[in-house]
């Protein structure tokens, strides 16, 4: 290249830079004066004075550290649109020519199917970066194949990033899930969300390639934790009865505002729907539906949070209001209790992004200031553990999502997305985080225990109901066992013992897992555990094969 093309390029550069700064300027104009007209989707600032701060860090990183990946994990409504937006601006106006990224080759994408992420987010960016948002119906046409000097941004990391999703298979087809492929064309990512958990423990394995950085918390932002600890956060019960929904309102609401009139939000399903219906018309409050299908328009939703509130209203919704949507501070101080649906098994990611997600954000001063709201309510073990696995995300704590689940410290379920190693080309992977422990304190794997047993014991025990009369009618083979090889301090424990997983392999794949290695382990002398829920305390499983004849015991314990 001669010094004419070179001096070209820098030009280039310099032109991209001025265009980005004036796109930038435009957008902070434009919301300034939004806000000043009183729209309630403008903010006091463009991009707050910590998102600039969070941003330089993670610049900084790119920059002086030339990893590929940056996981942001941060609380709920805590400014991450700002965020992605100011580290697109330095990103692509960095004074680096070697290091500067080209505007045209930035992309805000999610896999969430949310079209309203979409717009909003095209509201708020300067328009040198609108065309390059797209949401989850319109990753096809995103354009990432030969994208070089690129930032990718995925907003929302945890929704639709399962294998062979569609975000995995529009990033898998564009090449960019290869190291080799990275280095050569500059591809840099960012990932976003305040549910990652899961994904920071694959991303953990990326090694130097990897940094997670934690969103800086300003003083007048207010979350989970503070909910809790003011008694706003309460535990949620299923509405699925009349005299379940009466106690909502009577209690939620008629009890704790009387005339004090506020808008009230509760998920439910199709069930649950025609119950609260029925109980609001019992105790004559107003009952509207705020669904996809029965869809409250913008202007008359607005009159609703704005307008004068001559009685309690409670709005039924079912997929509005989760995560990346927001709730303007002005109509969060309209609302009074929120429900979150009820379920027997909690996702603590989708109780967290729910509705008192949406209830976080920066208006503290209003709630100390002795504004009444709440109750939320919502499971509070998931904020309980959502809090403690903030604070310390490989830490000796525990959680449960979606393909995730972490027992004091030990994952025994990570189902595979498109971050987890197998699927980077080239990739390195290390091991995954080790929970604090230390080693002596482990509870440790033994030798598998391989007993025959007649078939008709195996079928006698197999039909037992009650699980409980199971897990005793093997114990006490387990027990008399280690009596008989003389390993008494052993069987005086087991009775103390947590009881993992009793299965009775069927497939063959299942078989292989759960009876053909453990038995191989015990022929070899090996140490071996398939226990699905391993934990620090003491337990122990059984296989019951009906086809070797055999119930084959595992223990996991402490020294």
């Amino acid at each position: 290249m001669n010094s004419e093309q070179t001096e070209q390029i820098y030009k280039i550069k310099a032109a991209r830079r001025e265009t980005v700064i004036c796109s930038y300027n435009a957008a902070k104009a434009e919301n300034a004066q939004r806000f000043l007209e009183g729209d309630k989707k403008a903010t006091s600032e463009y991009i707050y004075y910590n998102q600039q701060e969070d941003a330089a860090c993670m610049v900084n990183q790119y920059y002086n550290n030339n990893c590929r990946v940056i996981s942001n994990t941060k609380k709920t409504k805590v400014g991450a649109d700002g965020l992605m937006i100011e580290v697109a601006k330095q990103m692509t106006t960095h004074p680096d020519d070697t290091f500067v990224i080209n505007p045209a080759n930035v992309r805000i994408i999610t896999g969430m199917s949310n079209a309203s992420w979409e717009k909003d987010m095209k509201d708020k960016a300067p328009s040198c970066f609108k065309g390059k948002i797209f949401h989850h119906g319109q990753l096809k046409h995103a354009e990432l194949r030969g994208l070089r000097d690129s930032l990718i941004i995925i907003d929302e990391l945890d929704t639709g990033d399962k294998e062979c999703q569609v975000l995995h298979k529009t990033l898998f087809e564009a090449g960019v899930l290869n190291v080799a492929y990275m280095n050569e064309y500059n591809i840099r990512f960012l990932f976003i969300s305040a549910t990652m958990v899961k994904e920071l423990y694959e991303l953990y394995r990326w090694g130097d390639l990897h940094y997670l950085h934690t969103m800086t918390i300003p003083e007048t932002y207010i979350g989970h934790s503070d909910f809790m600890a003011q008694g706003i956060i309460q535990e949620f019960y299923p509405l699925t009865t009349v005299a379940s929904a009466l106690k909502w309102i009577q209690e939620d609401i008629l009890d704790n505002y009387g005339n004090d009139f506020r808008i009230h939000i509760v998920r439910a399903n199709l069930k649950t729907s025609c119950v609260i219906q029925n109980a609001c018309i019992r105790k004559d409050i107003e009952c509207k539906n705020h669904t996809s299908s029965d869809k409250i328009e913008e202007d008359v939703l607005r009159e609703i949070f704005e307008g004068t509130l001559t009685r309690h209203i409670v709005l039924i919704v079912k997929g509005f209001y989760r995560r990346a949507n927001l709730i303007p501070n002005d109509w969060k101080m309209r609302i009074g209790a929120v429900h979150e649906l009820h379920t027997k098994t909690v996702d603590n990611n989708v109780q967290i992004q729910g509705l008192p997600g949406r209830m976080t954000g920066y208006w503290r001063p209003a709630i100390e200031s002795g504004h009444r709201t709440g109750p939320y309510r919502t499971s509070v073990l998931a904020v309980q553990q959502y809090e403690a696995v903030y604070n310390d995300p490989f830490g000796q704590n525990s959680y449960k999502a979606l393909g995730f689940t972490k027992n004091h410290g030990n994952v025994t379920t990570c189902t595979p997305v498109f971050v987890t190693p197998k699927n980077i080309a080239g990739l390195v992977a290390g091991p995954r985080p080790s929970c604090g422990q230390d080693e002596e304190d482990e509870p440790k794997k033994t030798v598998p225990i391989v007993l025959s047993m007649p078939l008709e014991e195996i079928e006698r025990i197999h039909k037992l109901k009650n699980p409980m009369h199971k897990r005793v009618a093997l114990r006490q083979i387990l027990k008399q066992y280690l009596q008989s090889v003389s390993k008494d301090v052993l069987a005086d424990r087991i009775d103390g013992f947590d009881v993992g997983q009793i299965t009775r392999p069927v497939t063959e794949g299942s078989r292989k897992r759960n009876v053909d290695d453990p038995v191989r382990a015990a022929q070899q002398n090996k140490c071996f555990t398939i226990n699905v829920a391993e934990k620090i305390q003491d337990s122990w499983q059984a296989v019951l094969d009906d086809r070797g004849l055999q119930v084959i015991f595992m223990i996991y314990c402490s020294p």
